[in-house]
């Protein structure tokens, strides 16, 4: 049994035995108070330690935990927010009395707590001197609480952030040396096959060699991909409107729209917005978040694809009302080599380019999805590069 749980325990009997004392007795009535915030802050304690609960699971509990200390009890409700969260043991009567302390973090107020009793049957004077103590207490094993919560998070957030960092690291080095291994011989295979074509009369061998080209132009492109997530690409900026980008790369994909018969629709500002770009990139970068919204939409559904002048950056927008996606799967789309196509329609390599090249570009890119109510692709590109 721990010190806590001790503790806790010697209390409680403590306090039933100063419930059998005569109700007479003012200085038992303050010992039994006493005892009761007493209590009240080793239960809190023990509360604070459960790793098992969530930061929300534990401030529900003391929420409810809080009024059994004040001395009407039976009539005391305790709110406690926390930045714009609130938590309520049961909702405050019309007319009230209360009593509060802020919850002050890096000494800044981020939240309180409150005691109310309905004024029906209770007055400010019917708080006790030594429940403001407490109250104040109670802030501040809160603000300690929640302090120790926020640097563990960023800690937690720290140590993903390194672990991805260093996993696209590996990853670029391994798809670079792929690339560069392929390369060589896809270009042979093209060459063999190209003059196979060119000298060849029998049908069926040209039927095959045209396969043969097919084939090692895809993987071409697989390849070009892996050198996009790997930077190998050198970049070529110049001054485009961004507006032609798009408009040239939805005549790429319009006949997959056209097949889908996808009602897509465009709102492009009127005026050019000239971005300093490596167009084959940004081409690339449009055409897979269109491609991606094309595959997550049903038949005869809707693509919208905006792009605006945001002052010194231009923002692009592409969003589908298709299948959407969970909380979970979003935290995951541009790790390299996730997907949750079927098996043999794609690499997870997409969006893994995409948000490699906007990052190159000094860019951002947020997404927003929910289920079965689609996903919008937000893309912040500087309008100059530094």
């Amino acid at each position: 049994m721990s010190q806590i749980q001790r503790g806790s325990r010697i209390i409680n009997l403590l306090i039933n035995h100063s419930n059998q004392i005569p109700v007479k007795n003012t200085e038992s009535e303050i010992l039994h108070e006493r005892l009761k915030e007493l209590g009240c802050l080793y239960d809190i304690a023990k509360i604070t330690l459960d790793s098992s609960k969530s930061f929300d699971e534990i401030i529900e509990e003391i929420v409810h935990r809080i009024p059994k200390a004040w001395q009407h009890d039976e009539a005391a409700i305790c709110h406690i927010q926390i930045r714009t969260d609130w938590f309520k043991s049961a909702e405050e009567p019309l007319e009230n009395v209360f009593q509060e302390q802020i919850i002050r973090v890096n000494d800044q107020g981020i939240g309180r707590i409150r005691i109310y009793y309905p004024a029906s049957s209770y007055k400010k004077a019917d708080f006790l001197e030594d429940e403001y103590r407490l109250l104040e207490k109670l802030a501040i094993d809160l603000a300690l609480f929640i302090e120790h919560q926020e640097i563990k998070s960023r800690e937690l957030r720290y140590l993903e952030s390194l672990k991805h960092h260093d996993r696209l690291k590996v990853l670029g080095e391994i798809t670079a040396g792929i690339a560069h291994e392929l390369n060589t011989p896809l270009g042979s295979i093209l060459g063999f096959s190209q003059l196979i074509i060119d000298d060849s009369k029998d049908s069926s061998t040209l039927a095959d060699a045209q396969k043969i080209v097919h084939a090692a132009i895809h993987a071409r492109e697989v390849v070009k991909k892996l050198m996009y997530f790997s930077c190998e690409l050198p970049q070529r900026f110049e001054f485009v409107s961004l507006q032609a980008v798009v408009n040239d790369t939805v005549l790429l994909i319009k006949p997959s729209l056209e097949s889908k018969k996808i009602d897509w629709k465009m709102r492009l500002d009127k005026n050019p917005i000239l971005v300093q770009l490596d167009t084959v990139q940004i081409t690339q970068v449009v055409f897979n978040l269109i491609n991606n919204a094309l595959h997550a939409s049903p038949k005869e559904g809707q693509i919208l694809i905006e792009v605006c002048d945001k002052g010194e950056n231009a923002e692009l927008i592409i969003q589908d009302f298709g299948i959407g996606m969970s909380e979970e799967t979003v935290t995951q789309i541009f790790e390299p080599f996730f997907t949750t196509k079927e098996l043999g329609e794609g690499m997870g390599l997409g969006l893994s380019v995409v948000h490699g090249i906007v990052k190159s570009h000094k860019g951002s890119i947020f997404v927003k999805s929910k289920v079965n109510e689609g996903t919008v692709f937000r893309i912040v590109l500087p309008k100059k590069q530094k």
